[in-house]
């Protein structure tokens, strides 16, 4: 699975504090334990909203793009919590949190990635357990993992083709929770009827 990443807002802060220290004579130079932290702080944590609660392809839909809101935090701050609270014995989330959060566990970062759902298309309706799947058209842009001396240990261009996920949610009790996500490049939204 490719895992998304935006270019790291926290970098242009840090380059930016530093030139500034640099550029004040007399003064001591910049914490870069406060600049990480106000570049956190200026990275808004995703929202839930009303139609996350509704039954059927709106609530799935809604559901299936906070968490890619939520995955888009996660690559900014290594904070998977948000992404994970939508999803439930999910392993392709699962596995998408844990290499994210191991990135950053390791002190390293990400730049770039940011998840782009270009569509959340349902199929069908949902059957007698709740379950509903959508196909996701979907894009991310290049992305670099760096480690904590900020070395490239991956990197991943921009795919101007995209590819193309299936989502299955199941709404019990008034929210939906992602069950599945899986890669499936040949699949195509149903034609409208």
């Amino acid at each position: 699975m490719k895992f998304p990443h935006v270019l790291g807002a926290g970098i242009a802060v840090a380059a930016a504090s530093l030139a500034l220290a640099g550029c004040a004579a007399g003064e001591p130079a910049a914490d870069s334990s406060s600049a990480a932290s106000s570049t956190e702080a200026a990275i808004p944590a995703p929202e839930t909203n009303e139609q996350m609660k509704a039954e059927g392809a709106d609530g799935l839909s809604a559901t299936t793009y906070y968490y890619y809101e939520a995955m888009s935090y996660a690559l900014q701050t290594g904070k998977t919590d948000d992404m994970l609270a939508v999803t439930q014995d999910c392993a392709e989330c699962e596995k998408a949190a844990g290499a994210i959060a191991h990135v950053y566990d390791d002190e390293g970062t990400i730049e770039g990635g940011q998840p782009k759902p270009q569509d959340v298309v349902a199929v069908g309706k949902a059957d007698q357990d709740g379950q509903l799947s959508a196909v996701v058209p979907y894009m991310e842009d290049a992305k670099k993992v760096l480690d904590k001396d900020g070395e490239v240990v991956e990197e991943t261009e921009w795919d101007a083709e995209g590819t193309t996920y299936t989502v299955t949610g199941t709404y019990d009790d008034g929210a939906w929770k992602i069950t599945s996500l899986k890669h499936t490049p040949d699949a195509s939204a149903p034609e409208e009827e």
